[in-house]
């Protein structure tokens, strides 16, 4: 895949999920964010999926406890 846009997807609860998603395209928050959590959580576990030209990766890093519910996106510009 000819990566373009990277993207980061981290959630808070009582621990903190990482995610970090590369796409063809620019996506939204809400897509970045269904793509995220199509990784099963393993470390190291990806999902993969799109049509030619429309296609994205995305890879669960890890997760590191705490305690308040928080959702944060990072990385490149997101769509309307």
């Amino acid at each position: 895949m000819d990566k373009k846009y990277t993207y980061t997807y981290d959630e808070y609860s009582q621990d903190t999920r990482s995610y970090e998603i590369e796409s063809e395209v620019m996506l939204t928050e809400e897509e970045v964010q269904d793509i995220a959590l199509g990784c099963d959580l393993k470390d190291g576990s990806t999902y993969k999926g799109g049509e030619k030209g429309k296609r994205f990766q995305a890879k669960f890093i890890g997760t590191e406890f705490g305690d308040d519910s928080q959702p944060e996106w990072g990385g490149d510009e997101y769509k309307e």
